[in-house]
């Protein structure tokens, strides 16, 4: 078989793999991104189809494709509404969650370099870019998962808040911790400027990074009202963020922040465009996100099967070395969940949320794409000693999506039905109350909850069973059609008949 049928039916697997996967999930809630890590695994380490060099030599060109989607997804996703309802405490979330993973992760880096795991010459603002990297939730993990699940608003908005916000975190903090180790390294280079030129990129970085990100931002929301129904309107927009990066990366600018900036104006467009008084409000139209949804799924799926193929040795690399850094990753994996646990337990104090909510919460600590990427910039930016840092994180990310996908069934099934979304369309069912567990019976008020062993009050569907019984009866006893009375059984006045054909007053 040549090398492009291989390479063909490659591309169909991960596609075919990637909508089985979600099925999958539907069913059983185990996450998609699994089996496309396998799939990668399978092609490359196990099967050799693909060779690693490749993969690395196309590594920066992906990387930085799929962190344009990613930041563009998540940055339009944050909704200024969301965020004045969940922003307290899925802000606290977020922040808090972001710290600890740092300062968890950190001291077991150093710990690491001194027992010979990772290099030598590694120092703490190594080990604190091993922490940003690792410190965010991956969005494009959690907000399909718990789209499909059937949680509470006040659950999933509080959760996909908080990775909405951790993927900016994460982005934004590795940047300007890579930046501070170029610059630091060009310090200790004969002809360097020291800490204070150091500091001054980074202040420039993020300046140039914010005032492009907004002015482009701006200048698409006047577009869109051009555009809104537009078949062109998404790859104008795609294309436009990809110009947008490279402009923002040549003046020495924050391109992940400029990007992230454009994004929520853009998701927000319509918020802003009446918020400035425009005529024609300006908003992303089911052929962005449509398309973007598309786009998204298409990245996912190649970037989770690239994770899979990169867990191999590379050339020249002993099979040992490679082992110690993948049980490393794997250990990480582990720091991460035990960090997650204050963080939830501080953050959901004093809140209404049920203790199987909050163990759920626990497990929604799933790393991803966003990891992924930030886990190849370090080499290509050429810091030293980090050209294997992709296998630690990388292992580290299937770490977390292993325990998320084993947790989050499990824990989903304890809830109780105060903390699901009722199913739209359905009626629901007259549980007795002794059907009931401890956790849905007190999810009744005293004044409302009825005596063990009585039923609920009839859905809105049987009341309307009721009128239509009524209604035949005033017809059975002789009524003619004009003459037909009904009663509201539910009305404060059974009693009154209200002619048929004519409207109540």
């Amino acid at each position: 078989m040549g090398t492009v049928s291989v390479f063909l039916l490659c591309i169909a697997a991960i596609f075919l793999i990637g909508i089985v996967g979600e099925l999958v999930f539907a069913k059983t809630g185990i996450p998609d991104v699994i089996w496309l890590i396998l799939v990668g695994i399978i092609l490359v380490p196990v099967a050799g189809l693909i060779s690693k060099e490749s993969l690395i030599i196309a590594a920066p060109y992906f990387g930085a494709l799929t962190l344009v989607v990613v930041l563009f997804n998540g940055g339009s996703e944050l909704k200024l509404a969301d965020l004045s309802q969940a922003a307290g405490r899925g802000s606290i979330l977020a922040v808090l969650g972001f710290l600890l993973a740092v300062l968890f992760v950190a001291p077991v880096a150093m710990l690491a370099s001194v027992l010979g795991i990772l290099p030598d010459d590694w120092g703490w603002m190594h080990a604190v870019m091993l922490g940003t990297i690792l410190g965010g939730s991956s969005s494009v993990v959690i907000m399909p998962a718990l789209a499909k699940a059937g949680l509470s608003p006040r659950i999933s908005n509080l959760v996909n808040l908080e990775s909405a916000l951790t993927d900016v975190l994460s982005v934004v903090s590795t940047g300007a911790v890579i930046q501070l180790l170029a610059a630091t390294g060009a310090a200790e280079s004969p002809g360097g400027g020291g800490a204070t030129d150091a500091a001054w990129t980074l202040a420039k970085s993020f300046f140039i990074g914010v005032a492009a990100g907004g002015i482009t931002g701006v200048m698409a929301v006047l577009v869109l009202r051009r555009l809104r129904k537009s078949d062109y309107a998404y790859p104008l927009i795609l294309g436009g963020l990809l110009i947008l990066y490279v402009f923002i990366d040549e003046l020495g600018g924050s391109a992940a922040l400029g990007i992230l900036t454009a994004a929520v104006i853009l998701g927000n467009a319509a918020t802003l465009s009446k918020a400035i008084g425009l005529a024609k409000t300006a908003r992303l139209g089911s052929n962005v996100t449509g398309v973007h949804g598309e786009m998204t799924f298409i990245i996912k799926s190649f970037f989770f099967c690239f994770i899979g193929a990169m867990l191999g040795p590379r050339a020249g690399q002993s099979m040992g070395n490679f082992l110690m850094l993948v049980a490393f990753g794997v250990f990480i994996g582990l720091v991460l969940f035990v960090a997650r646990v204050p963080n939830v337990v501080a953050t959901t104090m004093r809140s209404d949320l049920s203790q199987p909510a909050r163990k759920l919460i626990m497990v929604l600590f799933p790393r991803g794409m966003a990891a992924g990427v930030l886990a190849m910039m370090p080499h290509q930016a050429g810091i030293p000693g980090t050209r294997d840092l992709p296998v630690v994180v990388f292992a580290a990310v299937f770490t977390t999506i292993l325990l998320f996908a084993a947790g989050f069934p499990v824990l989903k099934k304890k809830l109780p039905l105060s903390d699901l979304e009722p199913v739209v369309g359905k009626p629901p069912a007259r549980p007795s109350m002794t059907d009931l567990g401890d956790a849905d019976r007190t999810s009744f008020p005293d004044s409302m909850r009825p005596p063990i062993g009585d039923s609920l009050p009839p859905p809105i569907g049987e009341q309307e069973t009721k009128r239509a019984d009524l209604h035949q009866l005033a017809l059975d006893v002789g009524a003619g059609p004009a003459d037909a009375t009904t009663v509201d059984p539910d009305g404060p006045a059974a009693e009154t008949a209200i002619p048929l054909g004519k409207k109540k007053s």
